[in-house]
């Protein structure tokens, strides 16, 4: 979650002038009907520059303090927010402020932020039950920035027409969906494009995974540059394979027919270096898929993929490629944009179905996946999987495979010219799989003291229970932290003697979170 959302307001409106004063300089006549989920287009003399939107992240509440009892001695402490960890804190170390009031406890790590830039938010339910159109050119009524280039320089099939050729940059969002390879030959976005659409999409395929500089258009196509720049767009957000290719785009444009001739194709890195980029991404796949077995599940591989990506891969919004997945299987290092592309990677390769979703998450940009498992879609966040606790790292399963209804109180999504697929079962959620979903306060309190005395074995932590509705977690967030309550104290010293490794009963420390209705303990072994 933000810190300030006066921050990002100013922030949004800047960027708000920026387009605004970009696309004046770049357009005549009336104003364009401007869809910022397209790549900026520009001439070579003005291209636009990004406006990249960040802000900065707090924890979500206050944490509850738990005052020192002077007959038992006892604390606890909570630690707020959706990325957590556990810091333990001494009775003689008080989390409270010179007033006695509780304080935020230090070293909680960020919210992730994204690198999207939002466009129009729609409620999640009626993203996923909104009817399919296919994306279409019919809004492409803008009049394309050109400048004359020497008749040389231009396609053949430009034909004895004057070319002119233009330059552009996407924007700097990156949202995500299946890749080519295996059984899903092309993302869950492809099947709902236009011929015309599939035709640019196929030729850009084409020449990126052959690496050539340009692509010439068959002039019965009738490719316009908004047509260029919407497909293009959609590859670069939706194909992860394609790590390689750059943001810039540049095409010339036949000025009596006003159709694309050719376009000229821009790599981050050169052949080299994309070819041993590429041999590192197989080898650590490679690593993972040798983890599967014969007798695995759909949901088993998409656990081990959720697993191994939120325990080996660290989220770093300042690594260079952060964004793709090289820096998620050779890096080790991402943001969500990254993690989903590589979760897409991984499912696509396993003939997992998935589809990135791209929408705020408490007001902060955000993506997340949706992954189909025995015919049933799902959403999985692999970013808030991520514990974010470099000295006890662990995994969240408070976003492992939940239903749009769960998501709905704190995520909105963008609005696409496909339709989402529908999340509603809960079948392969974490919680319900694992018989960890307490009905009442009661079996709460039983799961918990459960979860410790079986946590003991192997010393594992934290115990995660998930609450059937607000009523029971708001019940059983009371009664365990609650300073009048106190019981999570209780069910330690309950659980203590069954224990096999003795943990600390004197310190309980803890989270929870009013999306999930997850609670988490979190035991300090001797």
């Amino acid at each position: 979650m933000r810190e300030s959302k006066c921050k990002a307001f100013i922030s949004l409106i800047g960027a708000a002038a920026l387009c605004a004063s970009l696309m004046s300089a770049c357009y005549s006549g009336s104003t364009a009907d401007w869809d910022d989920t397209l790549p900026i287009a520009a001439t070579e003399e003005s291209r636009p520059t990004v406006q990249y939107l960040t802000e900065d992240t707090s924890e979500s509440s206050e944490p509850i303090t738990f005052q020192t009892s002077e007959s038992t001695k006892r604390t606890a402490f909570s630690e707020s927010g959706p990325e957590l960890a556990t810091t333990t804190k001494s009775e003689e170390s008080s989390d409270d402020d010179d007033n006695g009031n509780a304080r935020t406890v230090s070293g909680v790590p960020n919210v992730p932020i994204s690198e999207f830039t939002s466009t129009t938010p729609v409620n999640i339910a009626e993203a996923a039950s909104s009817s399919a159109a296919a994306l279409s050119s019919a809004n492409s009524a803008q009049t394309s920035p050109t400048t004359s280039i020497p008749a040389d320089t231009t396609a053949s099939s430009a034909s004895s027409s004057s070319v002119t050729e233009t330059t552009g940059y996407l924007d700097e969002k990156t949202s995500t969906a299946d890749t080519s390879a295996s059984d899903l030959s092309r993302p869950y976005s492809y099947r709902f494009l236009d011929e015309k659409y599939k035709y640019i999409y196929d030729e850009i395929i084409n020449a990126a995974e052959n690496r050539s500089s340009s692509i010439v258009f068959s002039d019965d196509k009738g490719v316009t540059s908004e047509d260029y720049c919407a497909v293009y767009q959609i590859i670069y957000d939706d194909e992860p394979s394609m790590f390689f290719i750059d943001k810039k785009m540049q095409y010339a444009i036949n000025s009596s027919t006003g159709k694309l001739a050719n376009s000229k194709m821009f790599y981050r890195y050169g052949d080299a270096a994309i070819d041993k980029m590429q041999k590192e991404i197989d080898a650590e796949v490679d690593k993972i898929f040798a983890s599967i077995t014969s007798d695995m599940t759909e949901y088993d591989k998409v656990k081990l993929f959720h697993d191994v990506l939120a325990s080996t891969v660290v989220y770093d919004e300042n690594a260079g490629n952060c964004r793709d997945i090289y820096g998620v299987f050779v890096d080790k290092k991402a943001i969500c944009g990254g993690f989903s592309k590589a979760f897409s990677y991984l499912c696509s390769k396993a003939g997992i179905e998935t589809v990135t979703v791209t929408g705020d998450a408490d007001g902060t940009p955000h993506m997340w996946n949706k992954v189909k498992i025995d015919g049933k879609w799902y959403n999985i966040d692999i970013t808030y999987a991520v514990s974010g606790s470099e000295s006890e790292p662990y995994i969240r399963y408070d976003y492992f495979c939940v239903t749009d209804e769960m998501l709905t109180a704190s995520r909105t999504v963008y609005d696409q010219n496909y339709k989402y697929p529908a999340a509603n079962s809960d079948d392969c959620n974490y919680f319900v799989k694992n018989n960890l979903v307490a009905e009442s306060w009661a079996e709460a309190r039983i799961l918990l003291r459960d979860g410790l005395i079986e946590s003991s074995r192997n010393k594992t932590s934290p115990v995660q229970v998930k609450c059937s509705d607000k009523t029971v977690y708001d019940e059983a967030v009371f009664n365990l932290f609650d300073s009048s309550s106190k019981q999570a104290l209780d069910i330690y010293e309950e659980a203590y003697e069954s224990a096999k490794n003795k943990f600390n009963t004197s310190v309980v420390n803890f989270s929870y979170d009013g999306t999930s209705l997850v609670i988490k303990l979190f035991p300090e072994y001797n």
